[in-house]
């Protein structure tokens, strides 16, 4: 492995886009047009399960009141998101996990026309009792979404971490590659400004969290699909084309799988079309950036990177979103210890 370098950049050169005093940010992505749409964390119950932010700084409802308040309220509703992203034609895909009285969805929501691009329910069988769908790669070369279902981890039930693969010409949906040795989490204890990462049980003592599959990008070409685990320190990535295709036997598609770089535990990431990933380091309160040369540290600040979450590109800028999610009770030995504001932040890519 190459040795990690560290080149940081020092925090003026990161960009306060935006301070939330509310729900905790997830994921987000930047529309061609500009548009910065953002998740709210599910482990918040948020009002609204998605949000834009506006130019000046307040937040509206995404992509409509009745969509973002949830299936209770109204005619159609969202029930559970973090994974979001957009293509270039505007169109911004959001994945619901679902809930116990709704079921996991695909919504594709047309931001320049403003209306409904495509609706797709996922069957219960790419589901296992404790998933929780993630982060999410769009394959437009092939109309595929590449889900990384982490499961609950050690928190509820046991680790099964897979992908659920998605044809979204036709909805249909397969679970591969269930807890194989590259989706599971290593027992590696994330430690963050001195607090480790740890549940509460039942019995009132603390458990250490290992969360698998997680971190999932792909590359420009839509060759690669790069993921990684939130505990572990490695990229993986596989062919697109493999994970893509339902006649590739499941040790066939294992056998694709190969090392890509180092990383630090993260829960984000995004590849540029500079061939750079760039990927939280949560010990650190950083972002790294990772290529096939290695790995090194961007950018560090224990503020305005405690806890990266979520990674967009946009305009020549990585956006991330700032939530402190160790801070939060599931991850914390049930105790919310986190300092609003949460915060969105950009750094101009060189």
């Amino acid at each position: 492995m190459a040795a990690m370098g560290v080149h940081a950049t020092q925090a003026s050169e990161l960009e306060v886009v935006a301070e939330l005093n509310g729900t905790r940010p997830g994921n987000l992505t930047v529309t061609e047009q500009g548009r910065v749409i953002m998740s709210m964390h599910p482990l918040e119950n948020p009002k609204y399960r998605v949000m834009e932010l506006l130019d000046d700084g307040t937040t509206r409802a995404f992509p409509t009141e009745d969509w973002a308040d949830g299936p209770e309220l109204g005619e159609v509703g969202l029930s559970s998101v973090i994974g979001i992203d957009s293509t270039k034609d505007g169109t911004v895909w959001m994945l619901d996990m679902g809930s116990a009285s709704a079921p996991a969805q695909i919504v594709a929501w047309d931001s320049v026309n403003h209306e409904l691009a495509q609706r797709i329910t996922l069957s219960p069988s790419v589901m296992v009792e404790n998933s929780f769908f993630q982060d999410f790669a769009l394959d437009t070369q092939r109309n595929r979404m590449y889900i990384a279902d982490t499961t609950l981890g050690n928190i509820v039930g046991e680790a099964a971490p897979a992908f659920v693969v998605v044809d979204l010409n036709t909805g249909q949906a397969r679970r591969v590659l269930e807890s194989h040795k590259a989706l599971m989490a290593p027992l590696h204890q994330v430690s963050i400004d001195g607090s480790p990462l740890a549940t509460k049980r039942q019995d009132g003592q603390a458990q250490p969290v290992y969360l698998g599959l997680n971190p999932i990008t792909i590359d420009a070409n839509n060759e690669w699909v790069y993921f990684g685990t939130v505990n572990g320190s490695a990229i993986y990535r596989l062919p697109a084309a493999a994970l893509a295709d339902p006649k590739v036997a499941p040790d066939q598609l294992a056998q694709t799988i190969e090392f890509y770089s180092e990383k630090r535990p993260s829960d984000g990431m995004v590849m540029a079309e500079n061939g750079r990933i760039y990927v939280g380091d949560l010990e650190k309160n950083a972002i790294g950036v990772a290529d096939e040369s290695g790995y090194r540290l961007l950018a560090q600040d224990d503020q305005l990177l405690n806890w990266v979450d979520g990674f967009a590109l946009g305009k020549g800028y990585l956006y991330l979103t700032q939530n402190a999610l160790h801070l939060h009770p599931v991850m914390n030995e049930g105790e919310e210890e986190a300092t609003k504001p949460y915060r969105i932040v950009r750094l101009k890519l060189e």
